[in-house]
Order: structure tokens, then C-alpha cells, then sequence
């Protein structure tokens, strides 16, 4: 593509400079700038697509957009930003799309880039980058770049547009990268599930498909999209962390802006799905600086488990603190996965393994380097045993009372299977790529694996 058609993407009335700077740097890397007017509080005459030609899109006038308050301004204008440039994409002028704005226009501006698919070249030039972006990536591939300055071209933003102009049009120029011929898994994971992980990859990977691992942060939310849109057909769902995050509304959730439910889209597309309560056991949490009052009170009163008594979470990294759920927040989460899966159209298996979750979940007695919590060191950071069986997780005992009440048992393509064993143990590894692969082969039904050493129900 020798000259890709770039949309620059602003609000021309407050930003008609930079946009004009930001087009002038497309050009002059080689691509076809397209200059897209997404104002709010005025049009201007000279965009390639003016204001009033974007608020058509859906119906919606330029008095509307200008009288409303600043939210519902940003939502009108967005909602027809979207249909517009999806518009554009369809007829060919839209190779990529680029912008630069502060706090509103970002809000503005990439919520038109997410909805383009996955793979159109997006960059957003912003400030705010340095703040939690989540909220405007969603689950796009959405690049953002911080040119240090919200507005003004002079020494420190003319190198940094400039970059991002270079980027967007290169990457629009990149030949398409072919799909491949193997179907594509995705599996879910944790730095504290990787032992697990590895073995489904590779399991997965014998059996002639790619694997794709996403990190529980918040990232399913994509993995969901993605198996909505047909991309991923099949699931190893070994780490779902995130009910947990954002169940305490962590920064490591899924986005409040995310419009779908996590644990649900296999179910719906019908697809095989093996599912573990990995990580569950923690919700990973910003540094501790960031931790709300009430937690950090919880922990220091003895309400909330704190790491070996200290009256402080454990602290993973600077970064990432790890909280113990209560039993009635575990309770809530084991609803939560109940009423997900109850409706499932595809074979699904959900795995309890009632010796832990992960290897912050573990007693002393059996930590090693290789199970990622190293001998010495005592209990892992979550661990909790069930007072009556001590070799039980606490959280275990909680959700297997919860699934057995809860979930459907005339569901034909559901089983819940309860085991003897630990997440990271090689017997539940060899039980999960076992039901996987019979669900491959089309051999799955109901009921099978009871039979198996280990497994209890």
C-alpha cells in the first residue's frame, strides 16, 4: 500500500492546529491524511469531514450536540463517530486512524477507534497516558503514545507527533499478516497458574492448534470479543482471576466500560470449555499506596487475613498488592460463575481442585521452586485451610457447598467435577488436558472422568 489513507482524527474547533500538524506529518510520511472533525462545542470549515456530515451518521443535528452537557455531548458525538468511520472503512478510506487530545477528546476519540476491528493500525496521541487507560482501550488494539503536552506545536511535540505519524502510516503500510491454517485456543493465566499453563499449551499444541495465553488483568474481556467474533474456538479457561479483581473493583479487572459479561461468550458460541477457579483465591489490587481505607483497615484489625499476620497485604510488587477474599465475597464469586455457565450450549467442564488454586495457594508442606513458591518461605500468601479438613482450601470448601446448589444439573453439556488435588499438581494437569481432549475429539459427555484417581465427584 504505497499511500494508505490515514483519518486524523480531533476537535478541530479547539485542536485545529495540532490536527492540521498531526495531517501535515501523515503527509509527509507518506500517507493520505483525512481529516475527521469530532468537536464539541463548534464546526469548522475546512475538515475533509465535517462535523455535521460525522452527527448524520445517526440523525443528530449540531444543536443537539452543542446544547447538551459536556457527557452526553462526548456520547452523541462518539456514537456517530463510530458508525461514520466503520462507514469509511467499508468504502476503503480508512487504512488507520490517528488523534491527539487531552481528557475529553481521548474519551471522544477512541471510543470512534474502537469501533474499528481488531488490526486496523490506531494511535492515540494523549497526555493522559501516564493515567489508568483502561477505560478507553476497552478490548481494542488501541496504541497510546503520550506526546508530554496536550496542545501546542513547538520542540517538545513536533518529535513525538511526528513518531506517531510515522508509526500509524507504516503500520497501515505492513502487508497483512495471514491467518494461518490452525484454530486458535486461548488459555488463561496467572504467573502464579503458569505451570498449568504451559502444560494445556502444549497440550494444545500437539493437537495441531495454536494457543493464545491471556494474562488474567482484565484482558478477558478481549478474549471474550474474540470468541464472539469466531476467531477463538476453543477454551482453556485455567485462570479467572479477573471475577475476583473486579469484583473489588481492581485496576486489574474488566473495565466498567466493557459492555459483555466474563464467563460467558464460550458458553454461547457453544464452543469446548474447561474451566478452573485459578487465582481466584487473590484479588490482585494497585500498590499498596492505593488500596482503599477500608481493606487496609480490615487487615490491620484482623477482619481481612493479612500476610503471616502483619496486618498488610502481601505485596507482589511495587505495583500489585495481593488481598485474601472474605468467605462471603467467595460465596459471591462461586454465584457469579453458577449463573454464567448455567445456560452453556457447548460442552463445558468446570474443575474444583479442592487442595488450591495457585501457587500463592498452598501450604508449606508442599512448595517447591517449581510450583512457584519457593521451600522455607511457609505458607503461600493466600493459603487457607478448611478448618475441618486442613488439607482443603477454606475457598474451596465455600464454592463446592455454592456449585453443587447452584448449578443445573439438567443441563446436558454442563459437569462440574470436584477433585483431590491441587491447581499445579501433574495429576490435575493430565485430568484437565484429558476432558479437553475428548471434547476435541467429540467423545465428551457428561459424567465421564469419575473414574479417575483423584477425583472425588
Amino acid at each position: 500500500m504505497r499511500e494508505p489513507t490515514i483519518v486524523c482524527l480531533g476537535m478541530c474547533n479547539t485542536k485545529g492546529r495540532e490536527i492540521r500538524f498531526l495531517a501535515e506529518q501523515v503527509a509527509t510520511f507518506g500517507g493520505r491524511p483525512l481529516i475527521m472533525d469530532i468537536g464539541l462545542g463548534a464546526a469548522v470549515d475546512w475538515a475533509d469531514i465535517p462535523l455535521a456530515e460525522v452527527l448524520a451518521s445517526t440523525g443528530t443535528t449540531l444543536d443537539e450536540v452543542f446544547s447538551a452537557p459536556r457527557a452526553a455531548a462526548i456520547e452523541l458525538v462518539a456514537r456517530a463517530g463510530a458508525v461514520r468511520i466503520r462507514a469509511l472503512r467499508d468504502e476503503g478510506r480508512c487504512d488507520g486512524i490517528i488523534s491527539w487530545a487531552g481528557a475529553v477528546g481521548t474519551t471522544t476519540a477512541t471510543a470512534v477507534m474502537r469501533a474499528l476491528p481488531f488490526g486496523v493500525p490506531k494511535v492515540m496521541l494523549t497526555d493522559m497516558a501516564s493515567s489508568d487507560v483502561s477505560g478507553w482501550l476497552g478490548t481494542s488494539d488501541i496504541y497510546i503514545s503520550n506526546p508530554t503536552v496536550e496542545q501546542g506545536v513547538n520542540a517538545i511535540s513536533r518529535r513525538a507527533i511526528a513518531n506517531a505519524a510515522a508509526a500509524v502510516v507504516g503500520m497501515a503500510r505492513a502487508p497483512e499478516i495471514p491467518a494461518g491454517t490452525r484454530p486458535l485456543a486461548a488459555i488463561t493465566a496467572y504467573g502464579s497458574t503458569t505451570p498449568l499453563v504451559r502444560r494445556c499449551t502444549d497440550f494444545m499444541e500437539s493437537r495441531g492448534w495454536d494457543a493464545a495465553a491471556f494474562h488474567g488483568v482484565g484482558v478477558g474481556a478481549t478474549m471474550e470479543d474474540l470468541i464472539r467474533d469466531g476467531t477463538i474456538t476453543a477454551l482453556m479457561d485455567i485462570t479467572t482471576s479477573e471475577l475476583t479483581n473486579t469484583l473489588f473493583e481492581s485496576p486489574y479487572g474488566v473495565s466498567p466500560d466493557w459492555t459483555g459479561t466474563r464467563l460467558t461468550a464460550a458458553g454461547e458460541m457453544g464452543i469446548p470449555q474447561v474451566i478452573l477457579p485459578g487465582g481466584m483465591d487473590q484479588a490482585a489490587m494497585g500498590g499498596l499506596h492505593t488500596l482503599p481505607a477500608r481493606i487496609l483497615e480490615e487487615c490491620r484489625t484482623g477482619a481481612r487475613p493479612s500476610f503471616r499476620d502483619s496486618g498488610l497485604p502481601y505485596l507482589h510488587n511495587h505495583s500489585v498488592t495481593i488481598v485474601i477474599p472474605l468467605p462471603e465475597e467467595m460465596v459471591e464469586l462461586a454465584r457469579q460463575i453458577a449463573s454464567r455457565l448455567a445456560g452453556t450450549r457447548g460442552p463445558t467442564a468446570f474443575v474444583l481442585p479442592m487442595r488450591g488454586w495457585s501457587a500463592y495457594d498452598q501450604p508449606a508442606e508442599v512448595a517447591t521452586l517449581e510450583r512457584g513458591w519457593a521451600p522455607g518461605n511457609g505458607d503461600g500468601p493466600t493459603w487457607q485451610p478448611d478448618p475441618a479438613q486442613p488439607g482443603w482450601s477454606r475457598n474451596s470448601t465455600i464454592m463446592r457447598a455454592v456449585l453443587q446448589d447452584s448449578l443445573p444439573r439438567s443441563n446436558p453439556n454442563l459437569d462440574f467435577i470436584v477433585t483431590d488435588m491441587h491447581l499445579l499438581d501433574d495429576s490435575l494437569g493430565e485430568l484437565v488436558t484429558g476432558i479437553m481432549g475428548s471434547m476435541l475429539d467429540g467423545t465428551w459427555r457428561k459424567g465421564d472422568f469419575r473414574d479417575v484417581p483423584g477425583v472425588i465427584e
